[in-house]
Parts: C-alpha cells; sequence; structure tokens
C-alpha cells in the first residue's frame, strides 16, 4: 500500500481543523437517558455546516404533558440594527446578528428556548428509530433550526389582519426567557425573501395590520425566493414554504418548507420512524442567503459537490458519518496506512466507525461517493 510521508500528513493535519462544537445546552427538567448526548450531536451536525464563531446559547426545557398542542416548540431571540447589520430594521434571530456583529449582541440572554414535550415517544439514540417512536435528533436539528433563521413573525389575528412584527404575547403558548421580540414591528430577514405565486414580496403586498395582508398569508402558495444562493440550489426555483392554503397557524404556516418535500429537517411532513438529519442543499440555501456563512461542505455550489460530515471529533468509541449517497468510508492512520473500511450497501445516510480500539491520535477520514468521483478527506482525532 502506498504511504504518504509523515511530513504531508503533519502539514495536511495543521491546514484542516478539528470540528468544534460551538453550541451551549441548559437543561431545565428531568432527564431520559440519552437526551443530553441527542442534543449534543444535533448542535455538532449544524456546526459541521455553519461558521459559527460567537457560541450559539439554548435553554432548554423539558415538560411532560398530554394536553400541550406540541411536541416541541421553539421561541428565537432577536435583533434589529445591531452593529453591522446588512439591513436596517429588519429582525434577526440573534444566533445570525452574533455572527454578524461579530461578539454577542444579546448579552445575558439566550438565543432561543426550546421546549420538548416528553410524552412524545422520542428515540435518543443514534441509529434508526423503531417505527413507532420520533427521532430525537431530528427534532432538535429541526427546532434549532428556527433559532438559526427559519424564523417568519408573520401573523394573522382573529379579525383577519395581517402583520410582520406585531404577534402578541397572548398568542404564544409560554413565555420565552427572553423579551418576545414578536412586537418589534419590522418583519424578520427570511419574511423578507418570501414571495407569492406572482413574485410580489410578501412584506410589501398589502399594508401593515390590515385584512388585505391577512388574506395574502392565507390564500395561495408561497415561496422563499432567494435569487443569490437559495433558488440556485434548488433548480433556480424558489422553494415552496407551508401555508397559504386559505388558513392561518401561528408556528406552522411561513416557517416551514412545505410538506410536499417529505424528509428534510424544516419540513414538518414527516414523523415517527422517520430520521431527518443532513440538511437538504435548499435548506442550507436558505441559510446562506439570510446572511450565514457556511463551510465548504455545507453547500452545494456546483453539481459535482457532495455533502458529508462526521462527528464526534474528537471521538472515543465511535465515530458517525453522515452524508447523502455514500459509497464507502475509509479510515488512514497519520502514514497513510488503511486501519478499516465501511461499505455503504444498505444506502443508509449515516454510517459508524468503531473507534474504540484505536490508539488515540490522528487519523484522516476520506468519504467516497457513488453518484460521482467526488471525495472529501477529513482530519479525525481519537481520544480515549
Amino acid at each position: 500500500m502506498k504511504k504518504i510521508t509523515l511530513l504531508f500528513a503533519l502539514l495536511f493535519s495543521i491546514c484542516m481543523n478539528a470540528q468544534v462544537n460551538t453550541f451551549s445546552f441548559t437543561i431545565t427538567g428531568t432527564q431520559p437517558t440519552g437526551l443530553a448526548n441527542a442534543l449534543t450531536i444535533a448542535g455538532q451536525k449544524w456546526s459541521n455546516y455553519l461558521q459559527i464563531n460567537v457560541p450559539v446559547k439554548v435553554n432548554v426545557f423539558l415538560v411532560n404533558a398530554a394536553f400541550l398542542p406540541f411536541s416541541a416548540i421553539t421561541f428565537a431571540n432577536g435583533r434589529k440594527n445591531f452593529p453591522n447589520a446588512p439591513v436596517p430594521n429588519t429582525l434577526y434571530v440573534s444566533t445570525l446578528a452574533n455572527q454578524i456583529a461579530g461578539s454577542e449582541v444579546n448579552v445575558g440572554e439566550y438565543d432561543m428556548d426550546i421546549y420538548f414535550n416528553l410524552f412524545t415517544p422520542y428515540y435518543y439514540g443514534t441509529g434508526n428509530p423503531p417505527s413507532n417512536k420520533t427521532d430525537f435528533i431530528s427534532t432538535a436539528m429541526h427546532e434549532i433550526g428556527h433559532g438559526l433563521g427559519f424564523y417568519s413573525d408573520g401573523y394573522v389575528d382573529g379579525s383577519n389582519k395581517g402583520s410582520f412584527g406585531y404577534i402578541p404575547p397572548s398568542a404564544i403558548p409560554v413565555s420565552p426567557s427572553f423579551p418576545w421580540r414578536g412586537q418589534d414591528s419590522v418583519p424578520s430577514i427570511f419574511d423578507k425573501y418570501i414571495t407569492r405565486t406572482s413574485g410580489n414580496l410578501l412584506t410589501t403586498c398589502a399594508p401593515q395590520n390590515s385584512t388585505a395582508l391577512g388574506d395574502s398569508i392565507k390564500n395561495g402558495a408561497l415561496y422563499f425566493n432567494g435569487p443569490l444562493y437559495a433558488n440556485a440550489s434548488h433548480s433556480n426555483t424558489p422553494i415552496r414554504l407551508a401555508g397559504g392554503a386559505g388558513t392561518y397557524t401561528l408556528g406552522v404556516d411561513l416557517l416551514h418548507i412545505h410538506k410536499t418535500y417529505a424528509n428534510t429537517i424544516m419540513s414538518y411532513y414527516w414523523g415517527a420512524g422517520d430520521t431527518v438529519r443532513i440538511p437538504a442543499q435548499w435548506e442550507l440555501g436558505i441559510l446562506k442567503e439570510i446572511g450565514w456563512n457556511l463551510k465548504a461542505v455545507g453547500i452545494k455550489e456546483n453539481n459535482n459537490y457532495s455533502l458529508a460530515s462526521s462527528y464526534p471529533n474528537p471521538t472515543n468509541t465511535n465515530l458517525f458519518v453522515s452524508g447523502q449517497n455514500i459509497s464507502e468510508v475509509k479510515l488512514f492512520n497519520v502514514i497513510g496506512d488503511l486501519i478499516c473500511t465501511n461499505q455503504n450497501n444498505l444506502k443508509a445516510e449515516e454510517l459508524s466507525i468503531d473507534t474504540k480500539y484505536l490508539d488515540n491520535g490522528v487519523y484522516f477520514l476520506k468519504v467516497h461517493f457513488n453518484n460521482s468521483g467526488h471525495t472529501s478527506t477529513k482530519k479525525i482525532i481519537i481520544r480515549h
């Protein structure tokens, strides 16, 4: 077997950064076994795609109540007109505002509150959930996604008046731990890309607090129309959003991808037995459109690029590799010896490598894709 030189391996390891978990979770409530680890994995998976320089602070509440109308719900903190804000008088979720400003704009506040209703039969493992259980990692990634920017403050009240930035606290089921930003009187940056079938912007098609705007929010297909990145990652067409069916549901319409996009993280059209742990290319395109910087692996820039991520890194007993169209993964030591190969004969979206018997040190993971000749190489650290 051909070996790479030690010098080349060392130089290569210097040039490649180890993945760092940039999420912190504060958990209130009784934790089932595996929940904290699943949360960490969900944060790590988003970290694999996003350039996060200011850590994301997530406030997690665990409840268990059959009467609550949700399995999980997220409230996103936000700011307008912060330092370096690209668009004035526009609400940015604080996770994104912090990255753009280069420092915390919400010091002393969480970036998002997530409530998980443990009455839902959650699966907390890393494999495939049973058909009667809901995958917690997928759910956590979905809820974190709202806090990262899949967030609309559009609203239609009981009198059919539509608005952006005028959601009253009485409309939400619980009170956030931070000042409620649904009344900042401005649309979110996500809202500013929503268009109707006509191509007209939803935020400007009718006056604020009017029945005309309420009708526009409730009736007709709505799209996220991002000309630079979102559409480009979606066959150069806008991405259909939830809502527009003649009714309005707060927390469902506008801020989710339409149910016809099954098995995507920010769609609500998946359930028990499903795993959706890999962002779709257009989901990453949406995040890039609203202002996130993505890592090179995080968005399809051309037709030959494939997606892959691995976690945790450093790893102890198991290394998990996620991606679409993976044919096999190989692990090499620092001098180029092949340690193991895992072929994806079942065409799974996630593979695992047993690392508990390997020595501490630097390794290299090479991922092969079956839809092209493209490969992806990552530095892995094993630490027991």
